[in-house]
C-alpha cells in the first residue's frame, strides 16, 4: 500500500516509463490519420487567436498535442514525469523538424514562474492525478492573465457491472492477441486504488476543478467524433468497451491572483 504522494508519483513514472515503448501502438494515443489531425487541429484551434501563443502540455507523454501546437505555429513547452516517454516526443519533433522545448515536470508543481503561459492544455491527464484540484490551482497560477485552459479527458469506466464484464474481455482479449502490449498492463490496482479518478473523470467533477482554481468562462465540447475516427483503427477486441464519454473542457484565468 502506497502512503505518500511520492510513492504515488514514483509508481506512476514507472508506470509510463514501461509502457513507453508501445504507448502509441494504441489508436487514441498517436494521431495516425490526416482526418484525426485535421479534427483535432480545429477543435485546439478553436478560439484561440491566430498570433503564436507561449504554449505548456502539461503531461505530454510522447508529444500528440505538443507538436500539433508547434505545426500551428506556437511556442510549445512540455512537461512530463516520464523521461522515457518524453523520449519519444524528442525524436517524433526531431522527425517532424518541429521545435519543442521537453522538461522533467510534475503537474503538481509545475516548474515555471507565475504567469508565465498563454495556453496549458493537457490530454489523458486528470484521471492519472492523485490531487487533482492542487494540479488545476498550479496550472491557473502559471497562466498569464487572460490565458486560457484545455483539458481534454472523459470516461471510459464508469465502474458499472456491465462495462466491468466487457472491459475485462476487451483487455484479456488484447493481453492475448497482442503479447506485446504493456499499456494495459502498466498500471496495477495499488496505485488505482489511490487516484481519485481511475475510470475517467465526469464532465461535473471537471467544471467543479476549474471552479475551484479561479477560472471563468468554461466552455465544454464533446469530442466523441474524434473517439469513433480512432474506434475505425482498433481491433475488434478493443472496440468491446467502448468510451463513455470524451471532452474538451476549457476555461480562461480573469484574475491576477
Amino acid at each position: 500500500m502506497m502512503n505518500n504522494d511520492s510513492e504515488i508519483k514514483d509508481a506512476v513514472r514507472k508506470s509510463w516509463d514501461h509502457s513507453s515503448e508501445t504507448y502509441d501502438s494504441s489508436p487514441g494515443h498517436a494521431i495516425e490519420t490526416r482526418e484525426e489531425k485535421d479534427a483535432w487541429k480545429q477543435e485546439l484551434s478553436r478560439d484561440l487567436p491566430a498570433s503564436p501563443l507561449s504554449v505548456l502540455d502539461i503531461g505530454c507523454g510522447t508529444g500528440a498535442m505538443g507538436l500539433l501546437f508547434a505545426e500551428l505555429g506556437h511556442r510549445v513547452t512540455g512537461v512530463d514525469l516520464s523521461e522515457a516517454m518524453m523520449a519519444h516526443a524528442r525524436r517524433k519533433a526531431t522527425a517532424q523538424g518541429l521545435a519543442i522545448d521537453l522538461r522533467t515536470g510534475d503537474a503538481e508543481a509545475i516548474p515555471f514562474e507565475d504567469g508565465s503561459f498563454d495556453l496549458v492544455v493537457n490530454r489523458h491527464l486528470l484521471w492519472t492525478l492523485p490531487n487533482p484540484g492542487i494540479a488545476l490551482k498550479e496550472w491557473h497560477r502559471v497562466l498569464k492573465t487572460g490565458g486560457r485552459l484545455l483539458i481534454i479527458d472523459g470516461i471510459w469506466d464508469d465502474k458499472q457491472f456491465s462495462t466491468q464484464i466487457r472491459r475485462s474481455l476487451g483487455n484479456g482479449l488484447t493481453r492475448l492477441m497482442e503479447r506485446g502490449d504493456t499499456h494495459h498492463r502498466s498500471y496495477d490496482s495499488d496505485l488505482r486504488s489511490q487516484l481519485p479518478h481511475d475510470g475517467g473523470v465526469p464532465k461535473e467533477a471537471a467544471l467543479a476543478y476549474l471552479r475551484d482554481a479561479g477560472f471563468s468562462g468554461m466552455k465544454f465540447q464533446d469530442l466523441m467524433y474524434i473517439r469513433d475516427m480512432q474506434r475505425q483503427r482498433q481491433a475488434w477486441y478493443r472496440r468491446i468497451a467502448p468510451s463513455k464519454s470524451y471532452y474538451l473542457l476549457t476555461g480562461k484565468r480573469t484574475t491576477t491572483g
